[in-house]
């Protein structure tokens, strides 16, 4: 049977029939136009704890590394703090992973300044956008978004941005804050890979598509040049709100890149991508460090 037709429809519309609120949904432009987030042919997300093991990975694979997997929500404390403070207050923003009891990498245009669509909170006194680093501090982390194998949420837990520590480095789609309460202890963290993965490796990227509570979706590597920064995968589908997940490899679950554009349409032509672990190893002396112990 093809792989598309192995998704449990019902349970889909069952899982997105949860949300009690309207949640926020970024429009096509918060990626800029070359990276507009996709589908690659069918719709595959499947919730993480409800997964059926028909997209390339296994349940246990699932169940083994979905825990350091968290989302970016803006504070909805902003007026209090803000003359001008945007539009942003309260969204639902990306997508990231635990690389340690208290570092998070995510996408570098999680912080940008001037995000397609959306107003940044402004210098009170100014019609200047606050910095990348005051935008990483006014967000938070949330853990456990997601619903247990009986379909019921889980409860939440959110963890404070106490730091911007790398941001763009080398001029790649990359960042990585500090978190308050070292939430890894609760949910562990992911290893970094020293290498990259290879053409036609099995990849799964754990992420929170449109806003919405965690799901999973896999598929093999399918671009892979020398001198490119990006690992692509064209049957992995990613939508705005995806943006920063780790790009995490087959069987053992190392980080190999971190997911940030779109590129597939619905024939599944083209391919979404990220910045591959090789290139961030690179730029990044906090991945060094870490990859090194």
């Amino acid at each position: 049977m093809d792989r598309k037709e192995k998704v449990s429809k019902p349970d889909i519309a069952e899982f997105h029939s949860l949300e009690t609120e309207e949640l926020p949904r970024f429009p096509v432009a918060f990626v800029k136009p070359a990276g507009v987030e996709s589908f690659c042919g069918a719709d595959d997300f499947q919730p993480v704890e409800r997964y059926d093991g028909t997209l390339g990975v296994t349940k246990e694979f699932v169940d083994a590394h979905q825990g350091p997997v968290g989302q970016l929500q803006w504070n909805d404390d902003l007026a209090s703090k803000f003359t001008h403070p945007g539009n942003v207050s309260g969204i639902r923003w990306g997508s990231g992973t635990l690389i340690s009891e208290e570092l998070f990498i995510t996408a570098g245009h999680c912080f940008d300044q001037n995000p397609d669509g959306w107003t940044v909170p402004r210098i009170n006194g100014t019609n200047n956008p606050i910095s990348s680093q005051e935008i990483a501090k006014n967000m938070k982390l949330n853990f456990n978004y997601q619903v247990d194998s009986s379909n019921t949420p889980k409860p939440v837990q959110s963890f404070a941005v106490l730091e911007l520590i790398e941001y763009r480095l080398a001029g790649l789609d990359f960042a990585i804050v500090r978190l308050d309460g070292k939430p890894g202890q609760i949910f562990g963290h992911t290893k970094i890979a020293k290498t990259d993965a290879k053409l036609n490796d099995m990849l799964c990227i754990i992420q929170h598509p449109n806003g919405e509570m965690k799901q999973v979706e896999a598929g093999p590597v399918t671009f892979l040049k020398d001198g490119d920064e990006r690992i692509g995968y064209n049957s992995l589908d990613t939508l705005p709100g995806s943006s920063g997940s780790g790009i995490l490899l087959s069987p053992g679950g190392t980080l190999v890149g971190v997911h940030t554009n779109g590129g597939c349409d619905s024939s599944a032509q083209g391919f979404n991508y990220g910045v591959r672990i090789s290139s961030l190893l690179i730029a990044s002396p906090t991945l060094q460090s870490i990859s090194n112990n």
